[in-house]
């Protein structure tokens, strides 16, 4: 009986205890999700707005440059007489010193050139010294190497040293035709990357440039999510054609080589390490000797023939100057001509402007003129009708430790991509078009921008269906092949919580916000106001669906400013309030009756406001169509009677002439 009753109160216990496991699961279970259900997002930052509106109006850094005397360019001034010159065809061409004035008083003097060289170590190599004659024009072979002149012995002075980029033109007597020929059909491609710029700061800080940009049709990504903060990452990803870089076996310069393309890498040297290391390259032109070279040689921020090394000087309040090692003009200029030089030809050019931006993206905007000028050049030369042209950052704006304002946390995780392909390829390709458009305002991500450019790399006449060399990677395609979903959530991309731009709802605070509310009538009258512009319209009411205001805000991780996972154990349980929210109010518009129409037609007008304690609502675009009762295909409301009630329009009316 004792034996008995005992297993009886085991099995109990053990019952009892069992149910206390579950109990504990479940509650664990419930305070996982409790914690971790705003790490899953099902709406985009804007499915239809581009994201640089969802950031405040700044000051443009341009005009603050101007009227600020601490920020200014320098010049220098030249310890050596310019004398060698390299044409575009590859001829160098050496003169010979003229006594008298400031000019060399030595006559007997020799001068000779040495190849750059490549080497496994990292160091700069020189070739064997080839002898110049003076004033007679020498056929250069080497795509980088050295002038240097001396004295005659005993003294043998170096009184000249100057290296040199040669990218000759194709046709020219330096040069063999041995590279296919460009053409519209199968592009070329040119890419010119930045080290760490938001697509918000280019637009800020490089005006001219982005004016030319969206008059000349380039696709920018407005939704462009990185999914590291480490840029050599990102850009060894996207230069791997999404893949991850250390799978990669096959990057664009060796697609592009592959079609008898002309390849030509270059790289700046500074005080960080090189994206491409001491990697063995399979290219024409690998810049990276003359980059070593041209650094070794710099005497403080100026070379010896007076050209800026450091493009800028900055004088602190306490006037103490600064000075900062950024990259010169010469080095775009060297990427303009080598593309200037290859237009006949197919070309793959890549420069990587490292020491401009690295430290702070704000002194992007000395280069804006001398950018938009080069663009202007290639445009000028025919290079947009069949040169595929990219401008890449690997990151949004470097992360700095007192920026804690909702704008810092926004350009710190959304690099620049805009591309710029030729009209009659998207002619030929409308549906490419069509999806680039398109995805320009969806949610996008690194690899879909190395999967875009290894797609334009792919393009010749023995891969005209080239689509099963494109795989799919995770949930991410070319641009040109797929169209995104509108609702693309960051678990969709493969974007991490901590870095997704994506915003929440949050229903609590919506509910603050009733059709009855103050603010909601404040809204809808603005609205309402901002629709009856249009002629077609007669009636603006509330939308059944819609009564209340939608409160959206950015993921607490994200406001956090977590750069680690780990760290949101930790700060998950408190709120970080950046004062600022965007509301979105959706109304419903009614079109005046035509003869032609049985009933009225019906829309959804869906409008954001920015709303921050001291500025309180701000509108942000204007209003957006997300539902017609008929057919049409406006997106925003002021394009509805042009394009769907008085026309039936395919695209809207470009307003410039």
């Amino acid at each position: 009986m004792t034996a008995s009753t005992s297993f009886a109160v085991g099995s109990e216990e053990a019952t009892y205890t069992s149910w206390l496991v579950v109990a504990a699961i479940l509650g664990a279970s419930f305070y996982f999700y409790s914690n971790h259900k705003y790490l899953t997002y099902v709406k985009t930052a804007d499915t239809f707005d581009p994201l640089y509106l969802l950031i405040p109006p700044i000051a443009q850094m341009i005009n603050i440059m101007t009227n600020n005397n601490g920020l200014k360019n320098i010049r220098c001034n030249a310890v050596m007489n310019p004398f060698a010159f390299l044409d575009e065809f590859g001829m160098l061409e050496v003169s010979r010193p003229v006594v008298g004035g400031d000019l060399f008083v030595e006559t007997d003097i020799t001068c000779s050139y040495q190849p750059l060289l490549n080497n496994s170590i990292g160091h700069v190599l020189l070739g064997t010294a080839v002898e110049v004659e003076f004033n007679r024009p020498t056929p250069i072979r080497h795509d980088q190497f050295v002038v240097q002149c001396r004295t005659a012995p005993p003294s043998q002075q170096l009184i000249y040293k100057k290296a040199f980029v040669n990218v000759p033109i194709a046709s020219g007597p330096a040069t063999e035709p041995k590279f296919a020929e460009n053409s519209w059909e199968y592009p070329s491609l040119a890419v010119l990357v930045f080290d760490s710029v938001s697509a918000n700061q280019f637009r800020r800080t490089m005006p001219q440039t982005m004016k030319f940009l969206v008059d000349n049709h380039f696709f920018t990504m407005n939704m462009y999510n990185e999914m590291t903060d480490d840029s050599n990452a990102n850009i060894l990803t996207i230069l791997g054609g999404g893949r991850d870089p250390a799978e990669t076996q096959t990057f664009l310069w060796d697609a592009m080589k592959e079609r008898q393309c002309m390849t030509y890498l270059s790289e700046e040297v500074g005080d960080f390490p090189p994206i491409l290391g001491n990697m063995s390259l399979d290219v024409e032109h690998d810049l990276r000797p003359f980059y070593a070279f041209s650094r070794e040689t710099t005497d403080g921020h100026c070379t010896r023939d007076g050209r800026v090394s450091a493009a800028l000087v900055l004088f602190l309040q306490n006037l103490t100057e600064i000075s900062l090692k950024v990259a010169s003009h010469e080095y775009l200029e060297n990427w303009k001509n080598a593309l200037l030089h290859s237009k006949e030809r197919c070309h793959f050019s890549m420069h990587y402007m490292r020491t401009l931006t690295r430290d702070n993206p704000e002194y992007l905007s000395l280069l804006d003129l001398e950018l938009r000028e080069s663009l202007e050049t290639l445009k000028a030369n025919g290079l947009f009708e069949d040169t595929v042209f990219a401008l890449v950052s690997g990151r949004g704006n470097p992360l700095r430790v007192k920026d804690q304002l909702f704008t810092a946390r926004v350009e710190e995780r959304s690099p620049l991509f805009s591309i710029k392909l030729p009209e009659k390829y998207l002619r030929k390709h409308f549906m490419e078009r069509s999806n680039i458009g398109v995805n320009a305002n969806r949610l996008t991500n690194t690899r879909e921008v190395g999967l875009t450019l290894m797609d334009v790399a792919l393009t010749s006449p023995s891969s005209e269906h080239h689509e099963q060399e494109l795989e799919q990677i995770g949930n991410s395609s070319s641009l040109l092949r797929v169209v995104n979903e509108v609702y693309r959530s960051c678990d969709d991309a493969a974007i991490p919580p901590h870095l997704c731009l994506c915003m929440d709802e949050k229903p609590l605070l919506s509910e603050e916000y009733p059709s009855y509310s103050f603010e909601f009538l404040q809204l809808f009258e603005y609205v309402k106001a901002e629709a009856l512009k249009n002629d077609c319209f007669e009636e603006v009411d509330l939308a059944k669906e819609h009564l209340h205001l939608t409160v959206l805000s950015l993921n607490p991780m994200v406001q956090h400013g977590i750069r680690k996972e780990r760290d949101w154990t930790r700060l998950r349980k408190f709120h970080n309030d950046m004062g600022m929210n965007y509301v979105e109010i959706t109304v419903e518009v009614r079109a005046v009756k035509r003869s032609i129409d049985s009933e009225r037609i019906k829309l959804y007008a869906r409008m954001r406001f920015r709303h921050t304690p001291m500025q309180g609502f701000e509108p942000v675009g204007t209003p957006i169509i997300t539902w017609v009762s008929k057919r049409c295909l406006a997106r925003r409301v002021e394009q509805f009677c042009e394009m769907c009630y008085h026309n039936r329009l395919m695209t809207d009316v470009d307003p410039s002439p």
